[in-house]
């Protein structure tokens, strides 16, 4: 009777520690609002989707648009390096550890820059061109520095598309140019392979 007891005693516990624990690879909404990602004070832009973030963090995109290479920095540890991790990188921070081990055993890559504190990441960043970080926002953000805010990738697309899309006073002889040069290009083509 006693170890019937015990059981459903440690059950139970087992069942309340259960319902508290949210899933750590994906903390709440609210705890993203811990996390400021910043970026060099000359970057072009003012946003950036989740999954570009996720990319660059993972070394899958390396150049912004406009051909300028991105230097990303973490955070050695913490609980801002924590939130960043789980969130935006949907990983545990020992996964994403794995993950870059992994990357620099098979030559694809070198380890990020990681760094001790928030201060020292963000010098780093205002330092160096194209680079992207992050902080807590209790840190005051540095001249070198501006807030990059987080959008929905296909807000972050559009908006890109809008800045590479041309004016309509822009002169279009150019373009119907190549066009033609194209097409030519394209028909003597055809014929080569057809006659």
């Amino acid at each position: 009777m006693k170890k019937i007891s015990a059981f459903f005693l440690l059950f139970g516990i087992f069942c309340i520690l259960l319902q508290g624990l949210s899933d750590p690879a994906y903390p709440s909404d609210k705890s993203i609002k811990d996390v400021v990602i910043i970026g060099n004070k000359r970057l072009p832009f003012n946003t950036i989707g989740v999954n570009e973030l996720k990319d660059i963090y993972q070394r899958k995109k390396t150049t912004w648009a406009n051909g300028q290479k991105i230097s990303f920095a973490l955070l050695d540890s913490g609980k801002t390096h924590e939130l960043f991790i789980r969130h935006y990188i949907q990983k545990t921070p020992a996964q994403y550890h794995r993950y870059w081990k992994k990357l620099v055993f098979a030559g694809r890559g070198i380890p990020p820059a990681s760094f001790r504190n928030e201060n020292s990441l963000m010098a780093h960043v205002a330092l160096t061109a194209g680079a992207i970080g992050y902080v807590s926002p209790e840190t005051k953000l540095s001249g070198g520095v501006k807030k990059i805010q987080i959008v929905e990738d296909s807000v972050a697309t559009s908006e890109q598309t809008e800045k590479s899309v041309p004016s309509p006073t822009q002169d279009n002889t150019q373009t119907t140019t190549s066009d033609n040069a194209n097409k030519k290009k394209s028909q003597s083509f055809f014929n080569r392979i057809f006659d």
